[in-house]
């Protein structure tokens, strides 16, 4: 059986999705469900969700609700004007772009803070990025850093990831199967050079994100909560495409899972264990999952055990790469040749902040080989795994 904090928390976003008051228990603690929605970017949908229970406006987490909801509110509308303006640009540029996961899941949602995202994701064609930088130059963005499958810009506290390929390459298993992800892209409209995908392959593209960020360290109840709106804003998704897809991608299984569970949290079925277990990780993952989970997450997928993860986090820690740390010195975006220096810099700065250290012994102290056996028992207990082909 669900706890009764997981299931009032479901019925509160169903209710925010369909209309409704929801019936919460008599011990439901406003002030811990205000913790809990913040600490998973889900405050605007509890809020639209409560706020037709009666008195709930008239209490201090009624109020907190409402000044959140309405911040994030605001933030979205800019965030919606930013993309507009990029949108609008890289279309005025004759650059071909596909949006992709929150920007076009947002428009989904009653209204878009429903929604938040962290940033917008946006993929593009690699030999176009020349003329891209030019365009992200003029609309005021300022170039972060590279990743395997982003070229990340900023503009404020509003960021745009450039996508080289719609999963990073080392994620073999489900590479394979995108590329870079442009063979399912098709053209809104005549002129533009805007591309879409079709609803079952956009469908498909989010569950595996899905799918990735649980089996890489744990996912948020947004990401379950999408795959229900996505299911309710287009009814005739033709399943029986979508489910011969996932097979081909070894997640037939975890799929099969995660509808299960989606009709315990939305369409009033029994929880059985299986369900109970995958509430419970979900709800205990925060927004985008756990230290401890990407810990044993890395050993499984590299093969490691706790302690050779333990030694290669600790060399990472000592030496950190020129991304992270560009972050924190931006002088070597200018000058990476100072990179050792700052290294220095930094171990000097650690020296005098000695929770520092002991916060990040205590991390480490998160894996064993115990713990990595049981996430990958977990794991396979939902129907997934790092399905890597040796070639």
């Amino acid at each position: 059986m669900l706890s009764s904090f997981e299931r009032s928390i479901i019925g509160i976003i169903k209710c925010s999705l369909k209309g409704g008051v929801p019936e919460l228990d008599k011990d439901f603690n406003l002030d811990m469900a205000y913790t809990f929605a913040q600490e998973r970017q889900i405050t605007p949908i509890l809020y639209y969700g409560l706020v037709n229970l009666p008195g709930f406006m008239d209490t201090a987490a009624g109020k907190r609700f409402f000044k959140s909801a309405m911040n994030m509110g605001f933030f979205c509308s800019e965030q919606g004007e930013i993309i507009k303006s990029v949108d609008d640009a890289f279309v005025k540029g004759s650059v071909q772009f596909l949006m992709v996961k929150g920007t076009v899941l947002r428009e989904m949602y009653p209204y878009p803070e429903m929604r938040l995202m962290s940033d917008a994701d946006i993929l593009i064609k690699e030999n176009e990025y020349p003329k891209i930088k030019e365009i992200m130059v003029g609309l005021g963005f300022v170039e972060q850093y590279e990743s395997d499958h982003e070229l990340v810009w900023k503009k404020g506290d509003f960021t745009v990831e450039l996508h080289k390929r719609l999963v990073p390459s080392y994620n073999k298993d489900y590479y394979k199967y995108f590329g870079d992800g442009w063979k399912l892209a098709t053209l809104c409209d005549e002129g533009t050079t805007r591309y879409r995908m079709s609803a079952e392959d956009n469908f498909i593209y989010n569950f595996v994100h899905y799918a990735m960020h649980y089996r890489n360290g744990g996912i948020g109840v947004k990401h379950v909560t999408d795959f229900y709106v996505m299911m309710d804003k287009s009814p005739n998704l033709n399943m029986s495409y979508i489910e011969n897809e996932l097979e081909k991608l070894q997640l037939l299984e975890f799929w099969k899972n995660t509808k299960s569970l989606l009709d315990v949290w939305f369409n009033g079925k029994e929880a059985d264990e299986k369900a109970e277990f995958m509430t419970s990780k979900i709800f205990g993952s925060g927004a985008y999952g756990t230290l401890e989970g990407k810990l044993n997450s890395e050993a499984v997928r590299t093969g490691n055990t706790g302690k050779n993860v333990k030694g290669k986090r600790l060399l990472t820690v000592i030496f950190p790469g020129i991304n992270g740390m560009r972050q924190k010195y931006p002088i070597l975006k200018k000058a990476p040749f100072l990179l050792p220096i700052m290294w220095v810099v930094r171990w000097l700065g650690a020296i005098f902040k000695p929770s520092k250290i002991k916060a990040q012994k205590k991390n480490l102290d998160l894996i064993s080989n115990e713990s990595v056996s049981q996430f990958h028992n977990e794991l396979k207990y939902v129907g997934l795994d790092f399905n890597f082909d040796e070639d």
